[in-house]
């Protein structure tokens, strides 16, 4: 009887130490944790103290110049988004477009590791973010401008946007008066999807992605 409960014990004890191997051995997994367990990847969370893995691209990305009856231009051929944020963006427009506001450019959506690089490495003010830093790397943001004026905050195009960009998804994901939470400056042309219901809480309280984030 005492060797089958010493058998029983020995049997315990090593399943035990192989859950706990398995739960924190795994340097992938530990690698990833920040990423797991954000609430969904709409609010994958991207600044210099949450880089994104070495590995990561999103695996739904397309084309926007193949994309056909398109509501908005684009200043190159090759800008790519993740198709969510595309279909998003697209009804955006249009919507915007019935309301007589119309002359979108988007001029940057997805970019590689190494794109990022090349970016950051020619940025002359320093402000573009390191590579890994940079939500463009998420395929989940775009950048935006208008024809015939350089300051993007002065335009109907941006004040069409800061209305009604919630509606569709989006935040402006770097607003005025809050470097001091994003660590990035002011950037009107900047959107990032997060998803409507999201979306409509952050840009309606006026607060930052890090600061809805803390609350979940």
């Amino acid at each position: 009887m005492k060797r089958f409960i010493h058998i029983v014990g020995l049997l315990l004890v090593l399943c035990v130490a192989a859950v706990f191997f398995m739960r924190y051995a795994d340097p992938e997994r530990d690698s990833s944790a920040s990423f797991t367990n954000s609430p969904s990847e709409e609010l994958l969370l991207v600044n210099a103290d949450n880089p994104l893995p070495q590995d990561y691209r999103h695996e739904n990305l397309i084309n926007l110049y193949d994309q056909k009856n398109k509501h908005f231009q684009l200043a190159k051929a090759d800008i790519e988004v993740c198709e969510a944020v595309y279909q998003a963006m697209d009804a955006m427009f249009a919507a915007a477009q019935k309301d007589g506001v119309k002359g979108f450019i988007i001029t940057s959506g997805y970019r590689s590791r190494e794109e990022q690089k090349e970016v950051f490495s020619t940025s002359a003010d320093g402000i573009s973010a390191k590579p890994g830093e940079s939500e463009h790397e998420t395929g989940l943001a775009f950048d935006v401008t208008a024809y015939g004026n350089e300051n993007f905050e002065l335009t109907p195009q941006f004040q069409w946007l800061s209305k009604h960009c919630a509606e569709y998804g989006f935040i402006i994901r770097y607003p005025k008066d809050k470097e001091d939470v994003t660590g990035v400056p002011f950037e009107p042309w900047h959107y990032r999807y997060v998803g409507t219901p999201h979306a409509k809480e952050i840009m309606d309280e006026g607060i930052t992605l890090e600061e809805y984030l803390e609350r979940q």
